[in-house]
């Protein structure tokens, strides 16, 4: 092998490990991996009713309602409403909010007075 195509492996190599070093993040500064969460519905909570994740993540979201009405998770800091019947169960993909603390809850009459909420953390 001559000198020449031995230079010019070391930079199609060195090109290559740069390349792959950078990331993928696309200089948002958000988590490049989503978190894939799956919650379930029940009267009158949701499990798990604590979720965390990094600002600009994608988050996959699974609801299932394991309870005999329907309810309802909503992140409005994020736009998300998902309305799931008893015994179904929906998805949906969002981004995470910018840091901060922020509240979940099921909108059906009476079931966040008794204590269907959450909280998603965002740091």
């Amino acid at each position: 092998m001559s000198k020449r195509t031995t230079i010019f492996f070391v930079v199609v190599a060195l090109v290559a490990i740069l390349i792959a070093g950078c990331g993928g993040s696309g200089g948002t500064g958000a988590s490049s991996a989503g978190l894939n969460i799956t919650v379930t519905n029940t009267e009158f909570k949701f499990d798990p009713a604590e979720i965390t994740a990094a600002p600009g993540q994608t988050v996959n979201l699974t609801v299932k309602n394991a309870g005999s009405i329907q309810h309802t998770w909503i992140l409005a800091a994020a736009n998300v409403k998902l309305t799931v019947d008893p015994g179904q169960t929906v998805t949906k993909t969002f981004t995470a909010p910018a840091a901060g603390t922020y509240e979940i809850t099921c909108d059906v009459p009476g079931h966040k007075e008794a204590g269907m909420v959450g909280k998603l953390t965002v740091k």
